[in-house]
């Protein structure tokens, strides 16, 4: 075998063939991966990685020399698409929705026909790829198919993959394959067939598929589907009855209309919704509660209760979804008619049956509000030919519409404004009920989704009046295990990119674990990426300093079963990644994370792992300076940040100071790319001799407030709290101005600005 100008024996009588990448395959490899017609082009090298790393391994050849062929090509389809022609026309792609990944066996979420991409996503792939490619009307051509026989350079075998601008969805003229954007996605390595992420706890129930819908394989990184536990079918079914006979206090709560907390529902439409009360213990004392059914038909069609939502009416925080690892649902699906065309999409289940009660169109609600629509319920929504996303009119709120509005198809959702501009308007569907506003007028000034790339200023007027009005809902969610944080950052945005450093060995994996999971326990999603130390390692350190307990303690039965339990219910997730890894495979992990699991905090631990060896390039020439391979990475990380609106935590090793100089921003290893790219720029520094640490914010692109936050580390549960700052406060600036005149010892290029010191940027305006 042939490679990069190396001769590598590939096997007696092999021959080699040639692909277009300047790579060779020996013949007996090739039939080794089952790639039996040697008329055919050789699979693409990502389908060939079980088989040649471990054959270059053995014969004293490191497998560095793919670079990023390996991460970025993957498995054709099957053989016997190569002997498919195809006449249908290109517009045959868009026909109708099916899971990704049945044009390879599996592997992907289901992806809804109606799914929106923007043109720009799509080119930026094809440059990521150096993909040829041109503009045919309302689609993308590609020059190459990878499933294709060889094309042998022949024009008329070239440009026969169809793309289109607006789905993604993808059809190939010469060889019949089809699917969507991440079908092709994956066809290039970057939907990959080993498992790029896990669920912590596969008990939490975040399983990518319902086959009650559609059969397909398992997307990355989750198990097989297995049948989910159901609710006690005579335990449940009683509580819509119990509320009628044996909780008025709950009955009132639902049907009054005295006070500002009861809800102005009928009895009809509570009946209709099979609404119900029963007594939880939310780790206390029971409260009373009502119970919101998600009912479906089983194999025989018969509607049961799938599973159920248990809410206190003392303390609206206080809900528990039950059984653990059951399937998903919408609360009022059972109402919806069989026939209809339209239909109402709620945050909350009182918002649902006011919407119905207000105007008697059909009205089911979300069943983890606006932080997510799990893909497994797509398939429910596909007939509906107008969808309307009643959010609550609030920054969260509107912002989940507009991403799930992306998922269903921009084109048949419809966003509703409840607050209709007014600043001091009703939040949401019950409270304009409550309120005497007429539903059905909100509903018919109901908007569609302005155009991702061009907008005009009606389009965002009524979010420029109420950052106006309300500048307070700009901040973004707040650390309650770190009240100091919140104060100087005013909250956990999406769309930033906060820059995290500190000293090797100082805690920064264990404060960023927990400061995830302060997030996590709030709603906030989060993916883990941690290319240093194992999942399981980190999953540990989160699960003790979320029970505050130490191993000893979780090593009791039935300790560790309730803090397992209540851990595995938290929005947490993990790539699979280790070690050197390309920044496009990241990137399509994360891209997936969003799309299935709605992740709006992506950690990232820690860059120089990510891209260790990676200066050396493809086919063993070196792919440039590693300050200029960093800078890339940060471009594409802040992008995604960005177009996604996620927030990104990226972990960057500081340059080698010395030991009792405080870091400050310009102590960040590379170029100043890295605290210019950033929103947030945090620094985890230690004093010598001392039993503390402190949390340096050196930047803060959102009003500007610096400081840091005094933090004592207790061993028992690897946790941090803050402590008082009085006399920490000062000692820690004094300490952090004298280490701003440390000069890098790393070489790095020149630039104008690589003085940076900690001058505080200017405040927002």
């Amino acid at each position: 075998m042939r490679v990069g100008g190396q001769r590598i024996a590939a096997g007696r009588n092999a021959e080699l063939c040639r692909q277009p990448a300047g790579l060779w395959l020996g013949r007996t490899e090739a039939s080794v991966m089952g790639w039996s017609r040697w008329t055919s082009a050789p699979p693409p090298l990502g389908h060939a990685r079980p088989v040649l790393e471990p054959l270059l391994r053995s014969r004293g050849c490191s497998p560095r020399w793919l670079g990023r062929s390996f991460a970025t090509r993957s498995a054709p389809a099957s053989s016997s698409s190569y002997a498919r022609k195809s006449a249908v026309p290109s517009s045959s792609f868009a026909s109708s929705a099916r899971p990704v990944g049945s044009v390879s066996g599996g592997g992907a979420p289901f992806v809804s026909s109606h799914f929106s991409i923007s043109e720009d996503e799509i080119t930026h792939f094809f440059s990521r790829k150096s993909l040829v490619w041109k503009r045919s009307g309302e689609e993308l051509v590609v020059q190459t198919c990878p499933t294709c026989p060889d094309h042998k350079y022949k024009m008329d075998n070239l440009f026969k993959l169809y793309i289109s601008k607006r789905t993604g969805q993808f059809f190939c003229h010469r060889c019949g394959n089809k699917g969507s954007w991440f079908d092709f996605k994956r066809l290039y390595g970057e939907i990959p067939y080993t498992a790029p992420m896990s669920a912590p706890v596969p008990a939490s129930g975040e399983v990518a598929h319902d086959h009650q819908h559609h059969q397909h394989a398992p997307a990355p990184g989750l198990q097989e589907e297995r049948e989910k536990p159901l609710p006690d079918h005579d335990v449940v079914s009683k509580y819509p009855l119990a509320l009628f006979n044996e909780y008025p206090q709950v009955l009132t709560f639902l049907t009054g209309n005295k006070t500002k907390v009861q809800r102005h529902l009928s009895e009809e439409v509570i009946r209709k919704y099979k609404v119900g009360a029963t007594k939880y213990a939310f780790g206390g004392d029971s409260e009373q509660c009502v119970t919101f059914p998600w009912i479906d038909a089983d194999a025989e069609g018969r509607n049961s209760i799938r599973r159920l939502k248990i809410r206190s009416i003392k303390n609206k925080a206080n809900q528990r979804l039950t059984p653990a690892g059951g399937q998903w649902g919408f609360f009022g699906w059972h109402t919806v008619p069989a026939d209809a065309k339209e239909i109402v999409i709620t945050e909350g289940e009182f918002d649902a049956m006011a919407v119905y009660q207000a105007t008697g169109l059909p009205a089911i609600s979300l069943p983890n509000g606006a932080h997510s629509l799990p893909v497994e319920l797509l398939p429910r929504l596909e007939r509906f030919e107008k969808i309307y996303l009643w959010m609550d009119d609030d920054i969260p709120g509107q912002e989940g519409a507009a991403k799930f509005a992306q998922k269903l198809g921009i084109k048949r959702c419809l966003l509703v404004r409840t607050k209709q501009g007014d600043p001091e308007g009703p939040k949401d569907a019950n409270d304009a009920l409550r309120a005497g506003k007429d539903l059905n007028a909100i509903l018919k000034k109901a908007g569609r989704t302005p155009h991702q790339q061009v907008i005009s200023f009606q389009d965002i007027a009524d979010e420029v009046y109420r950052n106006i009005c309300s500048p307070d809902e700009l901040a973004g969610v707040p650390s309650k295990m770190f009240p100091s944080l919140t104060k100087i950052l005013k909250g956990h945005r999406k769309g930033e990119l906060t820059v995290f450093t500190g000293p090797t060995g100082v805690g920064k994996t264990t404060l960023l674990s927990q400061l995830s999971l302060d997030f996590a326990m709030q709603g906030v999603r989060t993916l883990w990426g941690n290319f240093e130390i194992k999942n399981t390692y980190l999953a540990q350190k989160m699960l003790l300093q979320y029970a505050g307990k130490n191993l000893a303690e979780l090593q009791d039965r039935a300790q560790w079963d309730e803090a397992s339990r209540a851990f595995s219910d938290l929005p947490l997730y993990w790539m699979r990644f280790h070690g050197s890894t390309s920044v496009d495979q990241v990137l399509d992990a994360m891209d997936y994370a969003v799309y299935v699991h709605d992740v709006e905090h992506v950690v990232l631990d820690n860059l120089q792992f990510m891209l260790s060896g990676q200066a050396w390039g493809q086919e063993g020439v070196a792919a440039g300076n590693k300050f200029d391979i960093q800078d890339r990475a940060l471009e594409e990380f802040r992008r995604f940040a960005s177009t996604k609106n996620v927030h990104i935590t990226l972990v960057i090793h500081p340059r080698k100071t010395e030991d009792d100089r405080p870091l400050n921003v310009a102590s960040v290893f590379g170029s100043v790319k890295a605290t210019q790219e950033a929103d947030n720029v945090l620094i985890l520094q230690y004093n010598k001799g001392e039993d503390w640490k402190w949390l340096e914010v050196a930047k803060n692109r959102f009003d500007g407030e610096l400081g840091p936050i005094a933090l004592q580390f207790n061993k028992r549960n690897k946790s941090y709290r803050e402590m008082p700052t009085t006399g920490l406060l000062n000692k820690a600036r004094k300490g952090a101005s004298k280490g701003a005149s440390n000069q890098p010892d790393d070489p790095q290029p020149a630039t104008a600005s690589s003085a940076t010191s900690t001058t505080p940027p200017t405040k927002a305006g």
